[in-house]
């Protein structure tokens, strides 16, 4: 978890390229404003924004404002927008970097941030490798002191990368090589926003600071694990992107946010708390992920795509009739999975992933299933299955529940399930920070412990591409094959109740 989160960053310069997107409006500018608000940030910051719109300074102030006056008190935006730049230059292209090179060098100087550069890659995937090459040529790494520790005090420079990190192992190793000419690992950052959520990094404290869960969080005690993000919006606007080979839920959020939940919920008790030795517990749970054989992909994932149908109130159309979508589209808007970890602790133990859009509920669950008693002698009294589970809910309703067993009053013996309840809002008294505030304050900071190694990047890829190669060769006549609104496909339920189990719905 991250080291002192209160603590002011060193002096730094963010360059956000891609700035005129809706990424940096929507969250980075409101977290890093957020983050000035309380303090945490240097005096000598700066944030210069790089794309290819034609803005000035102050166009690009009053854009950012303009697009959420709400996030932004008017006095402090005041004070706040001095700090903020723009360079309209389009950054994949060698005529476009004598002016990126000068403004930036121009921006550290009125500031006083020195060297210190935070790198935000804001951009479509196809522009990463471009952008990061010209980065590397410009001079404004200085080679041999990319990286330093939080308590050094020498220049740094730092790369932010959004996801997608490839779109299958060949890519993403590539793309690994392409960050590693010009950035040390200490000084890549590939970002996840899920790890910035509070209740993922508050699962680390439930486990290791709490003697009363570590000693059952084994194979011994837990019958399986449920890791679920389910949407109740369909594809919107984002049909083109999202029905291309970089699309689809398995490898949009089962390859990445998921399998980063599960290696949080995985791991072994790191020694301390820095980012090395949490993220060497990371790193192992995923090699430790068994990777199917094709022979084993129809029996441990599914995937789907909705048809017509009704979500949260709002009627939805067929998946393939969507904006920029084939109208013969084998891309999964559903995919479940179940993954083992090849460990003593969780030896047997599945952890069943499922992520879907156009979904009856909009919720990021964990739910953790312990084993039923020995020999229980209220079988005959309990309603459905074993009572006993941990549900840690990351949003919406955030906060942690036990449920288990609990005789009803009055006379006879009539049992029913007691849910046990902390409330992260109701308990702490304020809303969930957003998840890139942390993260941005982190990369600032030089703390890499909620950002992923780019071992986990391959682990990952290697679990799923079996069944992402598996589901290209061998097209399912059957899609679309759940209708909006409901819980995802038959299929899903199947492979469940083949191991005698079922999804929790709510």
């Amino acid at each position: 978890m991250p080291h002192e989160p209160n603590i002011q960053t060193s002096p730094a310069l963010v360059v956000i390229f891609g700035a005129s997107g809706d990424l940096t409006k929507r969250k980075l500018i409101p977290a890093l404003y957020q983050l000035w608000c309380e303090g945490r940030l240097s005096p000598k910051f700066a944030i210069l924004g790089v794309a290819r719109s034609g803005f000035d300074d102050a166009g690009w102030r009053r854009e950012l404002y303009d697009f959420n006056p709400k996030a932004f008190d008017a006095a402090k935006w005041a004070q706040f927008a001095p700090c903020i730049h723009y360079v309209a230059a389009d950054s994949t292209r060698d005529a476009g970097w004598p002016a990126i090179t000068d403004r930036v060098r121009e921006v550290g100087r009125e500031h006083g941030t020195g060297e210190n550069i935070l790198f935000y890659l804001s951009v479509s995937p196809q522009h990463f490798e471009p952008v990061i090459g010209h980065i590397g040529t410009s001079g404004l790494v200085t080679e041999g002191r990319a990286y330093c520790s939080i308590l050094e005090h020498r220049p740094w420079q730092r790369i932010v990368i959004e996801k997608p990190f490839g779109s299958d192992p060949a890519s993403a190793r590539q793309l690994n090589m392409a960050l590693a000419h010009v950035f040390e690992e200490e000084s890549t950052y590939r970002i996840d926003h899920y790890l910035g959520k509070e209740l993922v990094q508050n699962l680390m404290v439930l486990r290791f600071a709490n003697s009363l869960f570590e000693p059952i969080w084994n194979e011994k005690y837990i019958d399986h694990v449920q890791i679920t993000a389910s949407e109740t919006v369909g594809v919107e606007s984002r049909g083109s992107y999202y029905d291309s080979p970089s699309g689809g839920a398995m490898r949009d959020m089962v390859q990445s946010h998921l399998l980063q939940v599960l290696s949080v919920v995985a791991m072994e008790p790191p020694v301390s708390l820095d980012a090395v030795d949490v993220r060497t517990e990371k790193v192992k749970v995923f090699k430790a992920l068994r990777v199917p054989t094709p022979a084993e992909v129809p029996f441990v994932a599914v995937r789907g795509q909705y048809g017509a149908g009704n979500a949260a109130g709002k009627a939805l159309a067929d998946y393939r009739t969507e904006g920029g979508v084939a109208g013969d589209s084998q891309v999964d808007t559903y995919a479940a999975m179940k993954f083992f970890v090849d460990t003593w602790r969780w030896g047997g133990v599945p952890f069943y992933l499922r992520s879907g859009k156009a979904m009856a509920k909009k919720c990021t669950e964990i739910v953790v299933y312990f084993k039923r008693a020995p020999h229980s002698l209220f079988r005959s009294h309990l309603k459905g299955g074993n009572p006993n589970q941990l549900l840690i809910s990351i949003h919406p309703d955030e906060g942690v529940r036990i449920r288990f067993a609990g005789k009803e009053p009055g006379t006879g013996l009539k049992i029913n399930d007691v849910v046990m309840e902390f409330d992260y809002v109701e308990q702490w008294k304020v809303e969930p920070p957003d998840g890139y505030a942390t993260l941005l304050h982190d990369a600032i900071r030089g703390d890499q412990t909620l950002f992923k190694h780019r071992d986990e990047i391959d682990c990952s890829w290697s679990a799923v591409q079996p069944v992402l190669d598996y589901w290209a060769e061998n097209p399912d006549a059957n899609l679309p094959n759940y209708a909006a609104g409901s819980w995802g496909p038959a299929a899903a339920d199947e492979m469940m109740g083949r191991d005698g189990r079922h999804w929790r719905t709510h």
